[in-house]
């Protein structure tokens, strides 16, 4: 296969995905507020299987089975198996003729005996493909003492702001990470209670660059947050009434 035709393939699969999964599968950097905002599901397990084929309408995937150890949204449980575009080799089609290239760049791969945190994105309507939010931003591996997605965290903990009281010590060290792994606890700990707080859906957790969401206000109250110079600020904004941690 060419590599106009594996775009025009590609193409074709985002089209069949609908434009909001399509969004999913970009690859442009997505940070904790996008990944809280965005994810359907988080779940923390291990891959018990990774394998790959093309499905009766000819879109080639790839196959995880998860052993699930810990939902913290969506409510998988068990063994639980997706499929994401994407081949994990290069293969003849079936007549020998043409050759189908293996998922672009940017799309996660999976390893039989990873521990990892997934978030991901609800399941694609028409294909029933799944991936992670932001692609390889949303694939983290686990490891002793240590948590950090594909690309290193990059940009994970950038334009980040959210009301202070909510972050614990722990959690503003994790904060100021600016690049490489870190605490498993401290991260887990905090994407919980993101999670069973609704801090992004309830305004007390944003992107900076696109300002906190209204809602009614009360007294001013110092925000913490940082840039995307990396370095971390102080200022002022007005917290949700009734807001709590």
């Amino acid at each position: 296969m060419t590599r106009r035709s594996w775009l025009g393939a590609l193409a074709v699969a985002l089209l069949a995905l609908g434009a909001a999964d399509a969004r999913a599968m970009t690859l442009g950097d997505t940070n904790l507020v996008g990944l809280l905002r965005e994810a359907e599901a988080i779940v923390v397990g291990q891959v018990q299987g990774v394998t790959d084929g093309v499905d009766a309408a000819g879109i080639p995937y790839t196959e995880i089975t998860l052993d699930v150890a810990d939902s913290i949204r969506g409510g998988l449980s068990g063994t639980y198996t997706f499929r994401q575009f994407g081949l994990l080799e290069p293969r003849l089609t079936a007549d020998g003729t043409k050759k189908m290239m293996p998922a672009p760049s940017g799309f996660p791969r999976y390893a039989e005996g990873e521990d990892v945190v997934l978030f991901l994105y609800k399941q694609a309507e028409w294909t029933g493909l799944r991936t992670t939010v932001g692609l390889a931003h949303g694939k983290f591996t686990l490891g002793p003492g240590r948590v950090e997605n594909t690309v290193a965290n990059q940009g994970l903990f950038e334009n980040v702001s959210m009301l202070d009281g909510l972050a614990t010590e722990n959690d503003q060290r994790m904060l100021a990470t600016e690049f490489g792994a870190v605490n498993p606890d401290t991260f887990l700990s905090f994407v919980r209670r993101a999670v069973e707080n609704s801090w992004v859906e309830g305004g007390r957790m944003w992107n900076t660059d696109e300002g906190r969401p209204g809602g009614p206000m009360r007294v001013p109250d110092r925000v913490s947050t940082r840039n995307r110079t990396g370095r971390s600020t102080q200022r002022f904004d007005r917290k949700a009434e009734g807001a709590q941690p």
